[in-house]
């Protein structure tokens, strides 16, 4: 019977899958995930003839194999990784068979009995029972050129073109049976990522074998730390292991530990066989040909793993371009219309989604509320972050007609939240029926107007900034009235604009945008200079940080527009 195997939060480890199984959130589901993001029917597999395919139910959040989105039914390969939300899944087609004290076993180490073990080793090196063998030293090499190379033809004829480390790991140990006959247990040790050591593949033909495995995690240290591997030629008499309970266990006679090294010298896990008592047992020409098929499966592992982190990052890709587009989606997509104002804006991430936000916000009276945001950082977490502002800042300038209230309790709650991240804030609230623009600023650069009457350049609302939102509770700002006339010209930025560095790490400067607002165009062609300039100066490389503009240009009084400036253009987006 075919089975899925998980080791994902929200999983419960193996699934045997009858001819139909539907996997999902619902308590009749075969396979039931207990994720929230999880559809309650989500997708299926099921058998036909011989084969295993699997289709998508038209889930919310998608289904993936082995990276890619399936968006037909996709036929099962033996070690196939099926995402779903943040579960994965992995599809053998056969169960493991049950413990047959008369058959020979190759099953996956981490769904069974098997315990790591801490055995006391002696430091007494003098022992003549126990030999490390270095396989760099050809004077110790007794094993023929033509066993070596008939032994390692064999072990990459069975790996062939295995890809998964599930696929790869049992050809590795059926390779070693074949060349080691005596071998009645094997086994391949990795090391996880946090620096334990995890048996992920075993193999065993002893005959009276008990269904937990004990497996010395202090042979498998001493060989990956000294590099070499280790041949014991009497384990069971050997008095440097008369108190291991993984040798009295399996009773094992004889016993190879080789260790598993990548291309810098580093060990990444360990092969070991043994042998029984009554079996035989390895002579010394063995370690060196067991250190010969280390060092080509350890090719093979090290590549099969890479092979997976490669998927696992062309998943991670594909979760950022759907964040991207989630991102774009709360970002507005056209200005409002506002009687006697053009608004136009431009907002650019460094990466897949950014921290910096921008937002056109419909209050009561005819109000417009312009929020322009940095959250601390960029990425991931900064977008997050900057998802709950723009709701919280909605509901709070929603409940709340004083402005400088609003943003007070608005730092109330994102502050009460706990979080290491803060947020330097600008809103702007244009009032088209009192004409004037209320200006509230938490920590963020003013806003650079510019007056047509005479040209002049302004900053207002510098002395009356508070402290960033999401540092303390209780803070209390201010917000500074300001008067557009037909012609003025407003311009909001995060500091990823005045902060774009050159490759001598100059940055753009405020003083370039002053200059830029003050040349007296309107709104498009403004935000359209200085987007060049920040991108002539910058040039080529990578953006360092979000970058996000927004312009207000006061056009005529109310109920003097033109037909073509009722209508404002769509924002700019790159």
């Amino acid at each position: 019977m075919a089975f899925l195997s998980s080791r994902s939060e929200g999983s419960a480890g193996r699934y045997d899958l009858p001819e139909t199984a539907i996997i999902g959130r619902h308590p009749e589901c075969d396979v039931i995930l207990t994720v929230g993001a999880v559809s309650r029917h989500h997708a299926k597999i099921f058998r036909r003839d011989a084969e295993y395919f699997l289709e998508d139910l038209q889930s919310r959040n998608g289904t993936f194999v082995n990276g890619k989105l399936v968006s037909t039914t996709h036929p099962l390969e033996e070690g196939d990784r099926i995402r779903i939300c943040e579960v994965e899944l992995v599809f053998h087609r056969d169960s493991p068979p049950a413990f047959n004290p008369s058959s020979e076993m190759t099953f996956d180490g981490t769904q069974f009995g098997i315990v790591m073990v801490d055995d006391p080793v002696s430091d007494d090196d003098s022992s003549s029972r126990i030999d490390i063998r270095r396989s760099g030293d050809t004077s110790r090499i007794t094993a023929t050129a033509e066993a070596k190379l008939a032994a390692l033809l064999k072990i990459t004829t069975n790996l062939g073109q295995a890809l998964s480390l599930d696929d790869v790991l049992p050809k590795v140990l059926a390779s070693l049976f074949e060349i080691f006959s005596q071998a009645d247990r094997g086994f391949v040790v990795l090391r996880e990522p946090d620096g334990t050591l995890t048996p992920r593949w075993v193999k065993t033909r002893a005959k009276h074998q008990e269904q937990t495995i004990r497996i010395s995690r202090t042979i498998l240290h001493q060989a990956m730390t000294g590099g070499e591997p280790i041949l014991s030629l009497d384990a069971a008499n050997d008095d440097r292991f008369d108190a291991a309970a993984s040798i009295a266990d399996f009773r094992i006679r004889s016993m190879i530990c080789a260790p598993l090294i990548d291309s810098e010298g580093v060990a990444f896990g360990a092969l070991q066989i043994d042998t029984s008592e009554g079996q035989g047992r390895f002579a010394d020409n063995d370690v060196d040909l067991l250190a010969a098929v280390a060092a080509q499966a350890g090719i093979v592992i090290r590549n099969a793993q890479l092979h997976e982190q490669a998927l696992a990052q062309r998943e991670v890709e594909q979760d950022l371009k759907l964040s991207t587009e989630v991102q774009q989606a709360f970002l507005p997509q056209q200005p409002p219309d506002v009687a006697g104002y053009r608004l136009r804006s431009f907002y650019k991430a460094a990466h897949h989604i950014g921290g910096d936000y921008f937002d056109y916000i419909r209050l009561p009276g005819k109000r417009i509320g312009v929020v322009v945001a940095d959250v601390v950082g960029h990425g991931v977490a900064a977008a997050m972050f900057m998802a709950k502002l723009s709701a919280e800042t909605r509901f709070c300038l929603a409940g709340e007609p004083d402005v400088a209230r609003a943003i007070e309790m608005l730092n109330d709650r994102m502050s009460a939240l706990q979080i290491e991240r803060f947020v330097t804030f600008l809103l702007m609230v244009i009032d088209p029926v009192k004409d004037v623009v209320s200006i509230v600023n938490a920590g963020h650069m003013c806003p650079i107007v510019r007056k047509a009457s005479d040209g002049s350049i302004d900053e207002p609302g510098a002395e009356e900034s508070g402290l960033p939102i999401a540092i303390e509770t209780g803070m209390q700002y201010e917000a500074v009235p300001l008067r557009m006339e037909v012609g003025d010209l407003a311009l909001m930025y995060t500091d990823g604009i005045n902060e774009a560095m050159n490759d001598e790490d100059e940055p753009f400067g405020i003083d370039a945008i002053r200059r830029i607002v003050a040349a007296g165009e309107d709104a498009d062609a403004t935000l359209q200079q200085l987007v060049s300039a920040v991108a002539g100066h910058a040039g080529p490389g990578p953006q360092d940080d979000d970058m996000c503009v927004v312009v207000i240009e006061r056009v005529a009084a109310e109920g003097k527009l033109s037909e073509r400036e009722t209508h404002s253009d769509v924002i700019t987006h790159a």
